[in-house]
């Protein structure tokens, strides 16, 4: 048996078990509904089936799972009689999913003898959105390009690479390679997301509302428990909102996108959660408590409280509630973190929005000013975090 991405063969001797696993890699990466149900079928099949059980780390850290070091442990010690190709997958995706710092050298060293391996690809990409710097976006092109030639026409590898064409400012180039992954994979949520994406930076809101209403009316029922799900929604949401539905906006994030309806991990969950509620206060200027949910996800990132991209969006559900105490807090914990850039465009970020807060506007708008373009790359995640900085800006400019 083989590999579908790859054409290594993989060691386990049940056949049901690898088709399972190649079934699996499929929803994986489409962020679609079944991948772990599908994954504990396989190994339910073969127990020792090393990659399966490295895919189930990658989707229980992914989500969040208490219990996700299980299956590490097993996707390690069943290694040991795998191949020399599936423990080199293993040692590589499980790194750049616990140590992505320590292993990304080692994961691009890998891509280039394993052109086809997308579950480590895509985990470089992830990982350089989120913590590659301000030359992120020509990293992740550079990257996915990389290994074009071995992926040709594979739906989760144009839809990636199309994400991260638009991302680098190629747009008709990213909407025609994402329009053609899902002509061939149309019930993807990983898909849809991206191209949602491209409309909200171009700022077709109804051409968005549209076109994610008509795909959840097609696929949403096999959709529902997809790691994505809540992220589309939220999509759908914001298109909403931003074409004057309000009512109808907000109550679909009550119902899909808070962090106690989500179907998405802890960072997609904060963005859309933070990056929802600080839109609709910068809109309206008016100040809402919130909820036990946010507060208690607030707990659970708040480690990471250092990175840009979570002290925006922590610190934007802090102002939209008006606590100027959880504002404060935000800027203590950070200024103890370790000197670097990081640190600065945080502080920079939470002192912003704490002069927005208390009306200081003009302190507000100098402050950003100072997050260079560079800087703002380097925030993270895509570009409506770009966009929800600039947001801030033009609100206070609005109000100064």
């Amino acid at each position: 048996m083989f590999e579908t991405r790859t054409g290594n063969t993989l060691s386990s001797e049940s056949s049901e078990a690898t088709d399972l696993y190649q079934e699996a890699v499929d929803l994986i990466l489409g962020s679609e509904s079944g991948a772990s149900k599908t994954l504990d079928k396989a190994l339910q099949l073969d127990k020792d089936f090393a990659v399966a059980a490295a895919a189930r780390y990658y989707v229980a850290k992914d989500v969040g799972e208490p219990d996700a070091e299980i299956y590490r442990e097993l996707a390690e010690q069943a290694s040991l009689n795998a191949t020399d190709w599936e423990r080199e997958h293993i040692n590589v995706l499980i790194g750049m999913i616990d140590q992505p710092d320590a292993t990304r050298a080692k994961a691009l060293a890998y891509i280039e003898t394993t052109p086809a391996d997308l579950l480590v690809i895509s985990q470089i990409a992830g990982n350089l959105l989120f913590y590659g710097g301000p030359n992120k976006l020509d990293a992740v092109l550079n990257v996915l390009e990389s290994v074009e030639e071995a992926l040709d026409n594979d739906w989760a590898f144009l839809v990636r690479l199309g994400f991260a064409a638009s991302e680098a400012g190629h747009r008709m180039r990213g909407r025609e390679l994402i329009e053609r992954a899902l002509d061939i994979r149309p019930q993807a949520l990983y898909s849809i997301h991206a191209l949602a994406h491209m409309l909200h930076d171009d700022g077709a809101a109804e051409e968005s509302a549209k076109l994610l209403q008509d795909w959840l009316e097609v696929h949403g029922s096999g959709a529902r428990e997809g790691q994505m799900y809540g992220h589309v929604q939220w999509h759908l949401a914001l298109a909403e909102w931003q074409i004057g539905d309000r009512d109808a906006a907000m109550q679909r994030y009550l119902e899909f996108c808070a962090p106690e309806t989500t179907t998405c991990g802890p960072i997609l969950t904060l963005a859309d959660c933070g990056g929802f509620l600080l839109r609709d206060y910068l809109q309206s200027g008016q100040t809402s408590a919130l909820g036990n949910d946010v507060l208690k996800h607030i707990e659970r990132v708040w480690g990471m409280i250092g990175h840009p991209f979570i002290a925006l969006h922590v610190a934007g559900l802090f102002a939209t509630a008006g606590d100027t105490d959880g504002l404060k807090r935000c800027e203590e914990t950070i200024a103890g973190k370790p000197s670097g850039v990081n640190r600065d465009v945080s502080l920079a970020l939470v002192s912003a929005l704490s002069d927005f807060v208390t009306g200081n506007y003009q302190r507000s708008t100098q402050t950003l000013a100072t997050i260079t373009p560079g800087m703002r790359v380097g925030i993270g995640g895509s570009n409506v975090e770009r966009i929800l900085v600039d947001l801030i800006e033009t609100s206070c400019k609005a109000r100064h």
